[in-house]
């Protein structure tokens, strides 16, 4: 949540009361409230310097932070103050700096030598300005925000810091999200009136997209960046992750993320991109030992996806043809396991009673012949009665 900050307003004449050490304590306090504000939008700190806002009313800008977010051309930049009152100014993408409006800028809000302004990207070519003002009598709003914020008071800043900052007015910080201590970029002017600036090392971080390639004019991965509602989100993905997130749009020749939510969070858009590249991967590596909860968990997971507006239907279609060729086949084989031992047990059933049968047979045969013995026996006994004696 960004803070909003309302000048403190102070006369010229206070500046020749204002030390070093006031002006490194505005620098300090800049620098804590730029630390407090959304991670999501590049900002960067400037500390006033006499030419900037009492003489010719040319702002310099970081050179890293133009490379990285500002555009390749002459173009109007809008500053929008505490009140939300906007002002139109020219950047000058050669000397990436502010020429005609700044003047008219520092002019309204009274801005003297060694003021800290925090610069934040809120929109294309727009910037949110939070004035740290240098000296002055009592804390303004924005110092009363960041004691809210447990952040170092006002007037207790570390000696060390202030030996650090003595040369504040000849600074500037660019500071991107996930690297606020680690990454920061600092850079020195060589002189008070050009915008020439020394080579530092600095983290791309977010940065708003001037255009988005159609991806059949996409001719390999250094073509390729991954935008997301407007916000080039390559620093949240790692480099590996992002050939592999290729080649899969590749396959289907389209942005597999183009469809997803306006205003998803940055961390769940990479999250869902991340995910859906480690899913692909299972799906590459499954063997016939995988269980069926493997495949349901990845299809599952699948679905919210797409639900989201992933394009990710070529994914969940592999799937279930594997398992249709894995457990569906299985299902078959088993139904015919399950027949034969039917057949088994009906073979075994008729198997007895032909046993039983051929005990019948066997036993007829035995009487048959018993039978004929008696008849050969009745014949005599008939002769002998009929001859016997009356």
């Amino acid at each position: 949540m960004a803070i909003k900050q309302r000048v403190f307003k102070i006369s010229p004449s206070q500046d020749e009361t204002c030390d070093p050490q006031s002006k490194s304590a505005a620098f300090n306090r800049a620098s804590e409230l730029q630390a407090s504000l959304p991670s999501q939008l590049p900002s960067f700190i400037k500390s006033m310097l006499p030419s900037q806002v009492t003489r010719c009313f040319w702002l310099g800008l970081p050179k890293r932070f133009c490379d990285l977010h500002m555009p390749k051309h002459d173009e109007t930049i809008v500053l929008v103050d505490e009140d939300d009152q906007e002002f139109n100014t020219k950047y000058l993408a050669h000397k990436t700096g502010l020429s005609g409006g700044w003047g008219g800028f520092a002019n309204a809000h009274k801005l003297l030598p060694g003021d800290a302004l925090v610069f934040q990207l809120i929109d294309h070519w727009k910037f949110r300005v939070y004035i740290v003002r240098v000296c002055g009598s009592s804390l303004n709003e924005t110092d009363a925000a960041l004691g809210l914020l447990n952040l170092v008071p006002y007037g207790h800043q570390n000696k060390n810091d202030s030996k650090n900052l003595q040369k504040a007015e000849d600074m500037d910080i660019d500071l991107h999200k996930q690297n606020v201590e680690e990454n920061s970029l600092v850079v020195f002017d060589q002189s008070q009136d050009n915008n020439d600036y020394a080579d530092s090392p600095v983290s791309a971080g977010l940065r708003f997209s001037q255009s988005v390639l159609k991806f059949k004019e996409i001719k390999n991965i250094d073509d390729f960046s991954i935008v997301v509602d407007g916000l080039i989100i390559d620093s949240e993905i790692p480099k590996h992750f992002q050939i592999k997130y290729y080649d899969l749009c590749h396959s289907q020749k389209t942005y597999l993320h183009e469809n997803l939510l306006k205003g998803l969070n940055v961390k769940l858009a990479a999250g869902v991109i991340l995910e859906t590249v480690t899913i692909a991967d299972a799906i590459r590596a499954c063997k016939v030992s995988n269980t069926r909860d493997d495949f349901d968990i990845w299809d599952r997971t699948l679905k919210a996806f797409e639900e989201m507006g992933m394009k990710v239907g070529f994914l969940r279609g592999r799937i279930s043809k594997l398992v249709a060729l894995l457990f569906d086949s299985n299902k078959l084989l088993e139904a015919k396991k399950n027949e034969q031992v039917k057949a088994e047990d009906e073979m075994r059933v008729v198997n007895k009673k032909l046993c039983d049968i051929r005990d019948v047979i066997k036993n007829l045969d035995v009487e048959i012949e018993t039978l004929k013995l008696t008849g050969k026996n009745l014949e005599l006994v008939f002769c002998k009665e009929a001859n016997a004696p009356w």
